[in-house]
């Protein structure tokens, strides 16, 4: 105790230097016991705070917060720039817990995620241990303005994986700082930031996503800074808000990891937060796989129009060949241009595949049904030209030169007739206007040279006419038959496989 100026000023001996060491059997999966460490924490603040009591003023001088924390955090004696265990060699251990509030934004064609989230930290700094003073007892522990955070050391932590980042100012900047009387630091901070997700589409959209936090020190290394999730009894590192709800994905499940990463520049700590997303499919099943299931099954209706409805058996080829096309664009604009093949470009492909196969299908029935109207209308040319010929060659056998006159020009016009006919398609009415020209001029014997060779030509006709019509009915049978096999093989295939991902 002494007196200067007629103040009393008192000075607090320092109690016996102890040190407390971690030994390697105290580790636990390559991290420190707790409870030692707390307690080793807890000694050196307690025995530190002999070099900081000298430079606290005494309890009857320091009459408002203000000035204890003058005196706590003055720069004088306090240096920010020096991480806390500097002086006796031993590496800061900095514990987190994260409380995320929102996953938003999930984005395939950049690989991103946007999050909001607490992050906190907590370490102990024994210059800021104030347990000896009277202070202690009444506030064990202080909440500091968010504006002295740049007047105390904090860790250089941050996200490794982060594109974009930022912290909440809304309406104040959300930040916390709280020191206690034992040394130790709360340091808690509201972020949002937009996080890397390195995706595997090979089953989208019947996947499942792995997307990550990870979180390192910039500068210090592994013999200086130690991260470690907060593992206390009851408690949870990682915390997600029960109210979590994305439009795409689910938050099936999360864990945390710890993880080491060596550089150019050292060996340093970080740790990982897993979060496992698992993809909805409604809005795919509807949106997509339901609307060009649609779309191929209405190309197989095609197969039961007449073909010769040709208007309408195009109309309804081209239509679904272009709405496939259409979706088929509009899905592959939402998703990144990757170089293997994903389960909705199968599904889109073999869609397409069966209504351009549909289209094809009836160019082929076309192509058969002209040509056998071509050969139809030839072998009948033949028949008409035969009987013909065979009348011809009966009248002239006839005495009488009027009678061939006669007979000749009842004969040319009887075959216009039959030629008019033809090219309407008639086949069987030339026929009966022959047999009536035979009846009317000819003797009995021509009727039996033109029935004798009617019989050929519908016999002939008829199965021609039947190819094209069998072609479209194998088709209606065989189309959706291949198609719900495509169904059967593609579900099961899906359905099952199984994408792992490797985090990095």
């Amino acid at each position: 105790m002494l007196g200067i100026n007629n103040q009393v000023v008192s000075f607090v001996s320092p109690p016996p230097t102890t040190t407390t060491t971690i030994e390697a059997t105290d580790l636990e999966d390559g991290h420190p016991n707790h409870q030692l460490w707390n307690k080793m924490t807890d000694n050196i603040g307690r025995h530190s705070f002999s070099s900081r009591a000298n430079f606290l003023r005494s309890d009857s001088s320091i009459n408002t917060v203000e000035d204890f924390l003058d005196t706590l955090i003055n720069s004088s004696h306090y240096d920010r720039r020096i991480r806390p265990f500097f002086d006796q060699h031993k590496a800061c251990n900095v514990t987190m817990t994260i409380h995320i509030n929102t996953i938003s934004a999930i984005n395939e064609v950049n690989m991103d995620y946007n999050t909001d989230l607490i992050f906190r930290q907590s370490w102990y700094d024994p210059r800021l241990n104030y347990s000896g003073t009277e202070w202690a007892k009444r506030s064990p522990e202080i909440t500091l303005h968010y504006s002295l955070i740049d007047r105390i050391w904090v860790p250089d932590s941050f996200f490794r994986n982060a594109k974009e980042g930022k912290r909440s100012d809304i309406t104040v900047p959300n930040r916390l700082i709280r020191i206690h009387r034992d040394g130790k630091v709360l340091y808690s901070q509201r972020l949002l930031l937009k996080l890397d997700c390195q995706m595997k589409l090979q089953k989208f959209p019947l996947d499942n996503q792995t997307c990550v936090v990870n979180i390192g020190s910039y500068a210090f290394g592994t013999k200086d800074l130690s991260f470690y999730w907060d593992e206390t009894p009851n408690t949870s590192a990682i915390r997600v808000n029960e109210d979590l709800e994305m439009p795409d994905f689910v938050l099936s499940n999360f864990e945390q990891r710890y993880c080491n990463r060596t550089t150019a520049t050292g060996s340093f700590t970080c740790l990982l937060v897993v979060l496992h997303l698992k993809r909805l499919f409604g809005y795919y099943l509807v949106q997509v796989y339901i609307p060009s299931m649609l779309i191929v099954i209405l190309s197989f209706v095609s197969f039961w129009i007449d073909h010769k409805s040709v208007p309408a058996r195009i109309s309804v080829g081209l239509l679904t060949v272009l709405t496939v096309t259409t979706q088929s664009s509009g899905i592959r604009s939402q998703l990144p241009r990757v170089s293997y093949i994903k389960a909705i470009d199968v599904w889109m492909s073999a869609c397409l595949v069966f209504v351009f196969a549909g289209l094809l299908e009836y160019a082929l029935v076309n192509v058969i049904a002209r040509k056998n109207e071509l050969r139809q209308q030839v072998r009948f040319s033949r028949e008409v030209i035969g009987n013909r010929l065979a009348q011809v060659h009966f009248y002239k056998k006839d005495d009488t030169h009027q009678t061939n006159i006669e007979t000749t020009e009842t004969l040319a016009r009887k075959t216009s007739v039959t030629e008019k006919n033809l090219r309407s398609g008639s086949i069987t009415s030339p026929l009966i206007q022959n047999s009536a020209i035979s009846n009317t001029t000819a003797p009995s014997q021509t009727p039996q040279v033109i029935l004798s060779q009617q019989a050929p030509v519908s016999k002939t006709a008829k199965p021609i006419r039947d190819t094209a019509q069998l072609v479209d009915l194998v088709s209606a049978i065989l189309f959706p038959v291949a198609f719900i096999v495509f169904n059967i093989i593609y579900w099961m295939v899906y359905l099952n496989m199984q994408v792992e991902y490797v985090l990095k």
